[in-house]
């Protein structure tokens, strides 16, 4: 009888560890470049001095996927990458992007927990009153773009709004879906700024303020 039940037990456990999901980790670095490299457990978790992260969670059929994520990230693109993300925003804005001029992007990801709650007229008003205030900033071009449409009606009308027709904001700065909206600035050199997730729009003019601090490799 002894016998019987510990077979039973084995059994079970086999049947536990053989439906356990594989856990893996990566940072958001391989997901842009698509190399998709795994990094350690100890490494996910490890919080660098002065940055701060998302930690995302993925379920997924046959393993779960965390994904590590710095919120506010800085580089540089090269000038042949700049002048194709002005060419793309000019023609499906319909707006000119003189040479010097910093390009913001606020950038909507689609519906989440933020976006599904709030009073709309508020958060619309909002909206229009960063619009004008930031379009009254010299060699400054804005732009509010968006991933997915659905729920974009609170923040103003739709034609105030442009596609990111070809993803290429998503690919090169946002890959993921972060809550509550980002934005990107870039300057005329190429080089960029960029938050991650929930902000407010008074950031966002105090970063334009001081361009030497905000841009990595400015010298202006």
């Amino acid at each position: 009888m002894k016998k019987k039940i510990l077979i039973f037990i084995l059994a079970m456990l086999s049947i536990s560890s053989f439906a356990q999901k594989k856990e893996i980790y990566l940072d958001e670095d391989s997901i842009q470049k698509e190399d998709l490299i795994e990094i350690s457990k100890n490494k996910f978790e490890i919080t660098e001095k002065g940055y701060v992260y998302f930690n995302f969670q993925f379920d997924l059929d046959s393993l779960i996927l965390n994904v590590k994520v710095q919120r506010i990230k800085k580089g540089e693109i090269p000038n042949k990458t700049l002048d194709s993300i002005k060419s793309e925003l000019s023609i499906i804005s319909g707006k000119t992007i003189p040479d010097g001029n910093v390009i913001v992007i606020n950038y909507y990801h689609g519906l989440d927990r933020c976006h599904s709650s709030g009073n709309k007229s508020y958060i619309s008003s909002g909206h229009k009153r960063f619009s004008k205030k930031i379009n009254e900033i010299e060699n400054v071009n804005q732009f509010s773009m968006y991933k997915s449409s659905k729920g974009i009606k609170k923040y103003g009308n739709k034609s105030y709004w442009i596609k990111d027709e070809f993803g290429t904001i998503q690919k090169m700065f946002l890959p993921l879906h972060y809550p509550c909206g980002s934005y990107v600035l870039i300057d005329e050199n190429g080089n960029y700024y960029i938050q991650k997730g929930e902000y407010a729009f008074e950031e966002i003019f105090d970063l334009l303020k001081n361009k030497k601090t905000t841009f990595t490799n400015n010298t202006n």
